[in-house]
């Protein structure tokens, strides 16, 4: 699931808002300086090879989770028999 409200965050961090300032004394930006910024972002397709690219990387992530839980099971089997 997308979470926009990140992903906005993030595209709008790299706008240089100050450029688009219109004021004389307090910050200020008008609705039309707003609707003018450009932002750029992937195509449908760059998009799902990301989210596959992350998928992938999720599974490889959960994968070694379990091998460390299963190492960890182990080491402790071994102590236990060293130390009976």
């Amino acid at each position: 699931m997308v979470n926009w409200g990140n992903f906005l965050y993030a595209i709008f961090q790299r706008v240089n808002w100050k450029k688009y300032d219109e004021s004389t004394g307090v910050p200020s930006l008008s609705k039309q300086a707003i609707n003018a910024v450009e932002v750029t972002t992937p195509t449908q397709a760059e998009q799902e090879l990301i989210g596959t690219m992350f998928k992938q990387l999720d599974n490889l992530i959960a994968v070694n989770q379990r091998k460390v839980e299963l190492l960890k099971k182990l080491k402790q089997a071994y102590l236990q028999k060293m130390f009976v």
